[in-house]
């Protein structure tokens, strides 16, 4: 699987990634925590594909929110000012982001290829399909499921035991693979960048 999203590296593509992160956070900052409408949100012809991502939002260095989306209809200039709202705001493990952090807040917006299913006869089969460091890994048993983004290589290097956290955040039984069980491998390309909201801070 060979990722074709090299273009978001062009310094006009990123500056408007990191534009439409911005732009999503002052408007809410400046209409009552209101989303960007999305006439508003900055067009780029290379954003127009429909590809999902995740947001998120470090104050000072510190994680403030991650959330995103694997599977979407939509487009992923839309995509990056709905989840950037939400990593600001809707991310339950933290309260929502205040004024008093908009003068050191950073990004990361990770854009998802589109998910490849695989065809998986044991968990070990599933182990010897994964490229380390590269793939990121969504599983899927009835209502459980669970994602790990690229990223999470950094954490658990070895797929065993990448495969073996995944499994235990989505709530999976211990045992083994069974023709219920669903994975499908992604990669992902990161934009990252200061966002340039200091006007607004307290």
């Amino acid at each position: 699987m060979s990722l074709t999203i090299s273009v978001f590296e062009q310094s006009d593509v990123k500056q408007q990634i990191l534009s439409i992160v911005s732009n999503a956070l002052s408007y809410a900052f400046t209409n009552d925590g209101n989303r960007l409408p999305e006439h508003l949100i900055p067009r780029h012809a290379l954003l127009s594909d429909q590809l999902a991502c995740f947001v998120s939002l470090k104050a000072a260095g510190l994680l403030r929110g991650c959330v995103g989306t694997t599977f979407t209809s939509d487009r992923l200039d839309n995509n990056i000012a709905w989840y950037a709202h939400e990593a600001a705001f809707h991310d339950p493990r933290f309260d929502p982001l205040s004024a008093s952090e908009l003068n050191r807040l950073t990004t990361a917006v990770s854009i998802m290829t589109n998910p490849l299913i695989l065809q998986v006869t044991s968990e070990q089969n599933l182990l010897e399909q994964l490229i380390p460091h590269k793939d990121g890994l969504i599983i899927q048993y009835g209502q459980l499921s669970g994602i790990f983004l690229p990223c999470m290589w950094q954490q658990y290097p070895q797929p065993e035991t990448f495969l073996s956290e995944l499994k235990s955040k989505a709530g999976w039984p211990v045992h083994g693979w069974t023709g219920a069980m669903k994975a499908w491998v992604f990669q992902t390309h990161k934009i990252e960048g200061r966002l340039d909201l200091t006007a607004l801070a307290e």
